[in-house]
């Protein structure tokens, strides 16, 4: 289904009239290819006819968000991925912060979607430290763009396939299982060290001095200016030595190979190099 560039600039204007939310930082052929699916959804001919629909029905418009944003995932999503984050990532930072009885722990998990990420950080987490976690002062910033995901992930409840990849005796110690609902609620010692936040990473200063930043699944999206944008304010975040993960089928641009180092590049693990590393 044809969609010339003057219709598509009129839908992102609308979009951001409506909802406040700027749609120009994604790829021009991701957009066509997500409202071509809702106007065959919906029968329209054309765009020009699907955006008075829009117009006529909000909930329609909330429809082609969700399928925008594509909040879909799982816990410990990539499960070999988590086993490095786990041996490369957070075993060393704390046993960093421990030799420097340094007890605070920033991340950001960004494009959070409903909340998948930032509980499966938190859990790992409290398997590393155990009781010592109390002893830390830590902060899971988790963000997205899109309000309904983020309502959701603030209540915590997910159906069984969300949760396939949690080892057992983890879903035993961090989640409550509604048996006449069949869903897994996240108990609230996880919840405690994640802050959940709207946040559009194209327009929205970061949170600062971080550990770590998580941004899986997003970057793909978003055309190379704009990823380019992203990747400087994630310098900027980063405290020297603080990591940066990305996507399987995401990369690191060029131009920032002078300011990160790779830890594992099938897992798309970077360290941000200290001054007396460049």
């Amino acid at each position: 289904m044809y969609i010339n560039p003057r219709d598509l600039e009129e839908f992102k204007r609308i979009v951001r009239k409506l909802l406040s939310i700027d749609l120009s930082s994604y790829k021009d052929n991701f957009l066509r290819r997500r409202l071509a699916m809702r106007m065959r959804a919906v029968g329209a001919r054309n765009l020009k006819e699907y955006i008075n629909l829009i117009l006529s029905d909000p909930t329609e418009l909330n429809r082609l968000l969700d399928n925008i944003t594509i909040n879909v995932s799982q816990f410990f999503r990539d499960p070999h991925i988590w086993v490095a984050i786990y041996e490369q990532v957070l075993s060393p930072l704390i046993k960093l912060k421990r030799k420097r009885n340094s007890y605070t722990i920033r991340i950001w998990s960004a494009g959070c979607a409903r909340g998948e990420e930032p509980y499966s950080i938190s859990i790992m987490l409290h398997e590393l430290l155990g009781a010592e976690i109390n002893r830390f002062n830590i902060v899971i910033y988790a963000t997205d763009i899109d309000p309904k995901a983020i309502a959701a992930a603030k209540e915590g409840r997910y159906h069984v396939q969300s949760v396939m990849n949690v080892p057992t005796s983890w879903l035993k110690r961090h989640f409550a299982y509604d048996a006449a609902t069949g869903m897994y609620s996240v108990k609230p010692h996880i919840k405690r060290i994640v802050r959940f936040m709207i946040h559009d990473l194209t327009r929205d200063p970061p949170p600062r001095s971080l550990d770590i930043i998580f941004c899986r699944y997003v970057m793909i999206y978003f055309d190379k200016v704009v990823q380019k944008l992203v990747l400087q304010k994630f310098l900027h975040a980063l405290n020297s030595g603080g990591y940066l993960i990305l996507g399987p089928s995401e990369y690191l641009l060029d131009e920032f190979n002078e300011y990160f180092e790779p830890i594992d590049i099938r897992a798309r693990i970077y360290k941000k190099k200290g001054l007396s590393d460049r």
